[in-house]
This record gives C-alpha cells, structure tokens and sequence, in this order.
C-alpha cells in the first residue's frame, strides 16, 4: 500500500483526475493500492444521489459534481479526506462489507483518541453523541467503484468551520447536525492525526 499526504489545498478537478488515473493503473496492474490523504479550499460537492432541495445556497461556495455514492457535502480547512484506491479483486468482492470496513477504521481512529464512534445505520458516516444526547456527524463516507477497485472514500472532520456547513444539508441530514474533533473538546496533532489514520488503514488491509 502506497501512502500519499498533501498538506496544502489541493485544486478539487486535479485531484480526481489524478485519483481517477490510479484507478486505471490499479485495474492494469501497472501500479498498486493507493491510500492519499488531502485537503481542499471550502467548497461543496454532491454525489449521484444528490437533492437539489439539500442545496440550501447556491453561492456560498463553489460547488462541484462528482460520480461519488452519496448527496451534498462540504469539504475545506480543517478536513482531512482519505481517498482510498484498493483492488477488491484481491480481497473481498463485498461493498457493504467495505463500508463497514471503512466505517470500522473511522471508529478505531476516534477511540484512538477517547471517543465512542456511533454508526446510525439509517445514514452513511460515523457519528458521535454530544452531551444533549443527539447524534452529530463527524465523518462523511462517499465510494465509486470501477472493475472492482474503489475510489473516493471519506472524510474526517479535525477543527473545520462548522458554519460552513449552513449552505447544505450534508448527506440529507439537518446542517446543524455535524461536529468535529475540536467542536468535542478534543486535542490533537494533525501530523500525528495523519500518522494514525495510516496506522488504521493499514492495519485494516493487512494481507
């Protein structure tokens, strides 16, 4: 598995050119899995199952298109995505399973830091109970999968502006709905947070 990790904000339609490039490697085997953590300047995307009702303002900020799984969400500082390119042809051919899996690598990343992670099965993503005793979003799952191998993947909120969030409904759900590492008084390092989610994903695809 090779790791890559951009610090600065990445330019959105490169980037999913260049996953989009991996893929194509992968599935010709001219290049192996892929796991490339990243960030983006604020902006909104929306997947295939996208509502135009959950765009709530239009010129917030810029909005792009993907072939992701999933509705609106909002990426920006503050936010690490984990595209994960791996080759279930040489693992299991189980897409729920692989969300589980991923799901799973979310909530040993939170533990990691004294927090009980929460899957609310009618929602994609990972949750945490905040002190009101609601569910709060903290991390966003989004997949595409071509001959087998995935892309896209998901992201993880650190400190990110929460009021960024007010121009969506993020994957359907209420905009007030989302959290963050900082929003739940946790503290952290984000060199050391990249060094974990490698540590999580690695020991999850473990051959």
């Amino acid at each position: 598995m090779e790791f890559k990790i951009d610090t600065l904000p990445q330019d959105f339609n490169t980037s999913i050119q260049s996953m989009e490039r991996r893929v194509n490697d992968i599935i010709y085997k001219t290049k192996g899995e892929m796991t490339w953590i990243l960030n983006y300047p604020a902006i909104y995307t929306c997947g295939a199952s996208k509502s135009d009702n959950d765009l709530l303002d239009k010129s917030k900020f810029p909005i792009f298109k993907t072939n992701r799984g999933g509705k609106y969400t909002y990426h920006g500082p503050g936010q690490r995505i984990i595209y994960l390119m791996i080759n279930l042809n040489q693992r299991n051919k189980d897409i729920k399973e692989f969300v589980k899996l991923i799901e799973n690598i979310v909530l040993k990343i939170l533990k990691r830091f004294g927090v009980n992670g929460v899957i609310d099965h009618e929602h994609h993503g990972v949750f945490v109970k905040k002190g009101d005793g609601n569910l709060y979003k903290i991390a966003s799952i989004g997949l595409k999968f071509k001959k087998w191998v995935s892309y896209h993947g998901f992201s993880f909120n650190l400190n990110p502006n929460l009021e960024h969030y007010s121009g969506i409904s993020p994957c359907g759900l209420d905009n007030k709905n989302v959290t963050s590492l900082s929003d739940i008084g946790i503290e952290f390092d984000k060199e050391i947070f990249d060094h974990i989610i490698i540590e999580e994903i690695n020991n999850a695809f473990a051959k």
